[in-house]
């Protein structure tokens, strides 16, 4: 649980947490392997969400799936790149947050990706939360909470260092 004045304070920032939709690079499943790969390597990026044609997300592009798209027995081969669509390879299994999923959600699904795909209950994209914006709220957190509110030891936990603590978590949760 993120404690009561924590969670507010890292949704406050000077940018929004979601990138919307119209500011994101995205790709439509009809797009050819080429459009794809270019438009990643325009932007920089690892990887941009897919969407179909009603713009519901439909998963995730990135240069190694398009590579494993065009790998032949021994070699790669390129004129696969016009042939084949993003809907051949794109990875179908991605997460996703809701427009109104808990922040606590967002920030455990963040630890193994660099961004979330944010959709309504539709599968309507909606935009991204990127790790980035996180890192940001975190680092004014660190450096700014201290300036708004008091914080000092609780005298039942004030001796114990932060592993002790979590192992007194542990020993109340076994009793």
């Amino acid at each position: 649980m993120i404690g009561k004045h924590i969670g507010p304070f890292l949704l406050q920032g000077d940018d929004p947490l979601m990138i919307e939709a119209a500011h994101c690079a995205t790709v439509r499943t009809e797009n050819t392997l080429t459009h794809a790969m270019l438009l990643l390597s325009s932007v920089g990026y690892t990887s941009v969400p897919v969407l179909d044609e009603f713009s519901h997300l439909a998963g995730i592009i990135s240069m190694p799936s398009i590579f494993n798209g065009i790998l032949g027995d021994d070699n790669y081969n390129w004129d696969l790149l016009d042939i084949k669509k993003v809907k051949d390879v794109m990875a179908k299994d991605v997460a996703i947050v809701f427009n109104d999923s808990p922040f606590e959600d967002i920030l455990h699904l963040l630890v193994n990706s660099n961004y979330l795909c944010v959709t309504d209950h539709r599968g309507i994209f909606l935009g991204i939360i990127a790790r980035k914006q996180i890192l940001k709220r975190l680092n004014h957190l660190a450096h700014n909470f201290e300036i708004y509110y008091q914080v000092k030891p609780r005298q039942d936990k004030a001796s114990l260092r932060p592993a002790e603590i979590v192992s007194a978590r542990e020993n109340q949760k076994a009793i």
